[in-house]
């Protein structure tokens, strides 16, 4: 019992820190395009209340059942339960915006490219802040972070929550903006003034969209190559982006096609770079070698010569 009220009070603090935060950050600290760019200031915020409310609820709900029965269903139902938490913050947030429930489509959902890079790192980005929540060592975030990091502070656990909060939101502004910005009066109320054109609205879509694809078939597999990690980290200034470590070896193999094509594509530029440096010093050398020896020498013989000369 003191042990559940212990994660109950870690996840209190952490969470009463990170809406404190979403009160105060009123700017991006950083230069990557993100899907709540697109809203006016206070909606981004309630946005933001939300998603970060509805997941203290499912953590502290997950936390109150015994560790094995919530580490089981994390690890096996991870996919739904997040799928769930969007569909349910896209409707709520909708209603709060109109006043009427909207019934959000969960196939439509699953197909978003957004939700579909959330869901390739859902075990980094979703099961391991539940894991560290009940055990700051646990054993997942060791496999992934360790020796780095040898267990999660407190600090990193919000670190790893102001993340995901982020991503989901990102996540369920860009499905409501690929299904719901047809309709003018949704711009009007939820957009920022610069994006009511159509033409600004539209190339901004279309570089999110981008970005996306960018990260599924380049960014991610490089990341995973380098044993990299992105987050977004909320704070008083604003939202920033960090790279840490992160070792991942078992979602390498599970890439196909384009992003292995990219990890190949690096390993040739490696090869090919690390054998022109070989190349290029052996000419330097070579190059040195005929400049000391062979130069040096004839040069030697000339002015040998002169000396000669003169003596005579």
């Amino acid at each position: 019992m003191n042990t559940v009220l212990k994660e109950q009070e870690l996840v209190a603090d952490i969470f009463s820190k990170i809406l404190y935060k979403i009160n105060f950050s009123n700017k991006k600290g950083n230069n990557s395009l993100l899907s709540i760019d697109l809203l006016k200031e206070k909606i981004r915020k309630e946005l933001l209340s939300i998603t970060a409310s509805k997941l203290e609820r499912l953590y502290i709900t997950l936390l109150n059942q015994k560790p094995s029965a919530s580490f089981t269903l994390i690890q096996k139902k991870g996919n739904i339960i997040l799928l769930l938490l969007l569909k349910d913050i896209c409707e709520e947030f909708l209603n709060k915006q109109y006043g009427y429930h909207s019934n959000i489509s969960f196939i439509e959902l699953k197909k978003s490219i957004y939700t579909e890079n959330l869901l390739q790192d859902i075990e980094i980005l979703f099961n391991v802040p539940f894991y560290v929540l009940s055990d700051q060592k646990a054993p997942k975030f060791r496999l992934i972070y360790y020796p780095i990091y040898n267990k999660a502070s407190n600090s990193f656990i919000e670190a790893l929550i102001d993340n995901l909060i982020l991503e989901i939101c990102n996540c369920v502004v860009y499905f409501l903006t690929l299904n719901f910005s047809s309709v003018y009066v949704f711009r009007q109320s939820l957009y920022r003034s610069k994006f009511l054109s159509i033409r600004n609205f539209e190339r901004f879509k279309n570089n999110l969209s981008w970005q996306a694809r960018v990260k599924k078939y380049i960014k991610r597999p490089f990341n995973l190559y380098s044993n990299k990690y992105e987050v977004y980290i909320l704070s008083a200034n604003g939202i920033s982006c960090r790279t840490i470590y992160a070792n991942r070896p078992n979602e390498i193999k599970d890439l196909s096609k384009l992003p292995l094509l990219t990890i190949a594509s690096v390993e040739i530029k490696d090869f090919v770079s690390s054998r022109f440096d070989e190349t290029l010093y052996t000419i330097v050398k070579g190059a040195r070698f005929t400049l000391t020896s062979v130069v040096g020498q004839g040069i030697g013989l000339i002015w040998r010569g002169i000396i000669d000369g003169l003596k005579k």
